[in-house]
């Protein structure tokens, strides 16, 4: 239900902001060709005279710019949906609502410009586009204001409200509160948790560390098998539940039955949160349909959606231009190779990437070609003397690692990624270490968020793999930026690079 809200909201707001751009277009074309333009009626000379910038011939006609504003209409909003605006979680504070609208009004600013570079025959006043930004953004923020103020208000005063009551007071349980508290404006009231443990303490929030968190008790209002006396108690008392959430653990799946049947014997809706988070090894989780049957996905590789699609452009891009880029330098490594012992210049090693798919990944040979002929393979480790005097250059300063943006360019591998291991130590890695095949759910990477915190070479596996898995599961395209960023300054030379 908290969804289909959501939803509603968002599609109502999307709707009411095609009306206000519309509305901006028109408000910015009368200040423009009307207050500001010394050929209108209405023109203020005092402000015309201290903007130099809006003294055009004579004013477009309104008919010129209506034209444009379907094209206008279509192009903000397919932005705004892309933007995030309507994610709920933008709703919440104000300094979000108003940075989350300026960002997709500055996009969607930068997209018309861009649009209209292709269009010659009319030429647009440019002092009307910044007055439409200013108005849209305006706009649409005082509107968001507006609703969030009447929604609150009416559920501080009652109105509307649904009363949950929440069986289980775990992890899945505390995080449903949690988010009920952060959207007080879907006028949903937790009055309290049912859970047979005695004592339930608050776990810290997403994001907060344990040991600078001071939980507090739970009060508990009964336990599982109580849950009929408990509605009945809190009906008797004028809070009648309207919800009743279970988030309980798989283990306890025999008590859903009992819960079910205390549910159909009054009006309270129920809907079910399986706890999940005691297998601990949940990656890109999320819920699907198959012929309208519901399907939970607890290991997967990410969706394809829009991101991937930017992602995979981003790939594209920037693997290009450090190919072009980088080509002298390329030119010189591997004269450099050449030079060092005879041989290719490229090592072709098999790695293990998305989904367990394996490819050659390439690197400018480091070792002469007979390197591992008796030993097989080996971990690098470091005071091995295998590379050649140019190789162990090209190891400590990773630019043996170049040779991978082709690739990137090939769909083998992305900028950033888990760093794909070869076939051979994943076989051994596998049963040792938990979750390391998880790692595999999403494309391998030249550079991750493990090696940009130091664990690369012959460093822990478990914290190379914990990381691995965070980003997997924290990840997004401003990460990925991050991650490129801090590369430049961390990911290249490393005292574990050998």
């Amino acid at each position: 239900m908290l969804k289909e809200q959501s939803q509603f909201l968002q599609r109502s707001l999307f709707f009411a902001d095609l009306l206000l751009i519309a509305l901006g277009w028109l408000i910015a074309y009368g200040i423009r060709f009307g207050l500001l333009h010394p050929a209108s009626p209405y023109a203020l000379d005092g402000l015309i005279a201290a903007l130099p910038l809006v003294n055009d011939p004579a004013p477009r006609a309104l008919d010129e710019y209506l034209t444009f504003l379907p094209g206008v209409l279509v192009l903000w909003g397919a932005v705004f949906l892309l933007s995030g605006l309507y994610q709920t979680r933008r709703a919440t504070r104000l300094p979000l609502v108003v940075y989350s609208v300026a960002r997709a009004v500055a996009l969607g600013i930068v997209a018309s410009l861009a649009a209209l570079f292709f269009y010659r025959e009319f030429s647009f006043s440019r002092v009307h586009m910044l007055l439409f930004g200013v108005t849209t953004a305006g706009l649409l923020v005082g509107l968001r204001l507006t609703i969030y103020t009447a929604l609150r208000r009416a559920r501080q005063q009652g109105k509307n409200l649904r009363r949950v009551l929440i069986v289980g007071a775990g992890k899945a349980g505390q995080r449903l509160a949690r988010a009920f508290r952060q959207y007080p404006w879907m006028g949903f009231e937790v009055l309290g948790f049912v859970d047979d443990r005695a004592e339930v303490f608050e776990e810290p929030p997403p994001g907060r560390l344990v040991h600078d968190y001071i939980p507090r008790r739970l009060d508990t209002l009964g336990g599982v098998d109580d849950l009929a006396d408990v509605m009945d108690r809190l009906g008797e008392s004028g809070q009648h539940v309207d919800l009743v959430y279970v988030a309980l653990p798989l283990r306890a799946t025999p008590k859903i039955e009992p819960i079910a049947e205390a549910c159909s014997k009054r009006t309270a809706h129920m809907c079910l949160v399986p706890d999940l988070f005691h297998l601990g090894l949940l990656v890109n989780s999320r819920i699907s349909d198959v012929d309208g049957l519901p399907v939970i996905h607890l290991m997967d590789e990410a969706p394809f959606d829009g991101r991937q699609v930017i992602k995979r452009g981003l790939d594209i891009a920037f693997s290009a231009a450090v190919l072009v880029l980088l080509a002298p330098l390329f030119l010189l490594l591997a004269l450099g190779v050449k030079l060092s012992s005879p041989g290719p210049v490229f090592y072709r090693q098999t790695r293990m990437g998305l989904n367990g798919q394996t490819f050659k990944m390439l690197k400018f040979r480091s070792m002469p070609t007979n390197a591992e002929s008796k030993t097989g393979a080996v971990w690098a480790k470091a005071g091995e003397n295998r590379a050649t005097p140019f190789g162990s250059f090209l190891r400590k300063t990773s630019l043996d690692e170049l040779p991978q943006f082709i690739n990137v360019l090939k769909g083998d591998m992305s900028v950033v990624g888990p760093r794909p291991e070869r076939p051979v130590f994943i076989d051994e890695f596998k049963e040792h270490v938990p979750g390391y095949m998880l790692r595999h759910k999403m494309k391998a990477g030249i550079t991750g968020w493990a090696q940009v915190n130091g664990w690369r070479g012959n460093t822990s596996i478990e914290k190379r793999i914990e990381f691995d898995l965070y980003y997997i599961q924290h990840w997004s395209l401003r990460f990925d930026l991050r991650i490129m960023l801090l590369t430049v300054f961390k990911g290249f030379v490393n005292e574990n690079a050998y």
